[in-house]
């Protein structure tokens, strides 16, 4: 260990050796950049290929399908590649916003600043990925941020509003509430997913006989019950106390992935529960991380390289690192407008 003229250790160094690692500033820079990588495929790339013959292409003509990869197959393997690169960064920001959370002294203002920023962000978002100054269809990713953020919020009023609170009746009922609400929205999932199988039959000519919405029903009964008996195995085994407070939880995750979904944020529903997972196994960083990309690769599997986050997080030190705290706020909506106004250059638009 190095020491300074007079023989004693350099208390700065010392401390530099102590801490080693990837600092949360590095983790923020990773997920900034591999979000750059990512979106330039999403506007650029993706405007070439569609303006190259991709949005017309019809997948049951194989010869059409061939050609089209005869003649842009290097391009549409570059743009895959950076897609898949971008799979990285919503992971991270999920960690980092847990963390913020967790160290901030206002959380309050965190939301704030996180609102302020999705509604500047939302312009250059459609405009860079749609072509439209607003496009209520699709919400940028502050905004699943922001909801994930104000779940955690409420988590951690529930759990003082019951710790303060004597009679705790409003928690049991609110427990109870949020096992139909696991039922009824593991339904719903069911009846989009039933839904989507029914039309691809439909498109090549093959009738289904089952109903959708009778199996969701099903679905939703069967899956209260499920969750009501571990609500009530909960309660009898560890305690009430428990219980009624991870499935009073449980009902404002429900509420906030719905919002998500009826908002169409990015990532939607399933990225704010990315956020909670990420809360929940908060004790282990590699555990939370891990947590993270399961969730969203279960989502879809073209999100399986979020996995390489495991290495990054495996050596995170827990220090916040340089003060970035405005970088990302700044960037995200700086970086999109400047890829519109790329492919307006190149009359993409």
């Amino acid at each position: 260990m190095e020491m300074n003229n007079t023989g004693a250790v350099n208390p700065a160094l010392a401390g530099a050796q102590r801490v080693k690692g990837i600092s949360g500033s590095t983790l923020k820079l990773i997920a900034i950049f591999t979000m750059l990588i990512d979106h330039t495929a999403a506007t650029i790339l993706e405007k070439i290929l569609m303006a190259n013959g991709l949005s017309a292409l019809y997948q049951a003509d194989a010869q059409a399908m061939m050609q089209f990869y005869a003649d842009n197959g290097v391009l549409y393997g570059i743009y895959t590649v950076m897609r898949l690169i971008g799979r990285i960064a919503f992971p991270i920001f999920c960690f980092l916003l847990v963390e913020g959370f967790l160290h901030t002294r206002n959380a309050t203002k965190y939301a704030v600043r996180l609102a302020l920023f999705a509604a500047i962000s939302e312009i250059p978002f459609d405009l860079a990925l749609f072509n439209k100054a607003w496009d209520f269809n699709h919400q940028n990713v502050f905004f699943t941020l922001l909801i994930g953020l104000l779940t955690l919020i409420c988590f951690r009023l529930l759990k003082e509003k019951a710790d303060g609170s004597e009679n705790k009746s409003w928690l049991t009922a609110l427990a109870v509430l949020g096992a139909l609400a696991v039922g009824g929205y593991v339904a719903l999932s069911m009846h989009s997913i039933l839904t989507a199988i029914t039309y691809q039959f439909s498109a090549r000519g093959m009738e289904t006989s089952f109903s959708t919405t009778g199996i969701a029903i099903v679905i939703a009964i069967v899956g209260a019950i499920i969750a009501l008996i571990i609500y009530a195995v909960m309660g009898k085994k560890r305690s009430l106390q428990v219980a009624n407070l991870r499935f009073a939880d449980l009902l404002l995750l429900m509420i906030g992935m719905t919002v998500a979904d009826l908002l169409k944020t990015d990532y939607s529903a399933f990225g704010v529960l990315t956020v909670a997972v990420v809360y929940g196994l908060r004790k282990s960083y590699f555990r939370s991380m891990l947590g993270a990309c399961i969730t969203l690769t279960i989502m879809t599997m073209s999100e399986f390289t979020c996995f390489v986050n495991l290495i990054f997080i495996r050596f995170y030190n827990g220090t916040r690192g340089l003060n970035l705290k405005y970088i990302f706020y700044v960037f995200y909506p700086a970086h999109l407008f400047i890829l519109y106004l790329i492919c307006r250059a190149m009359n993409l638009t």
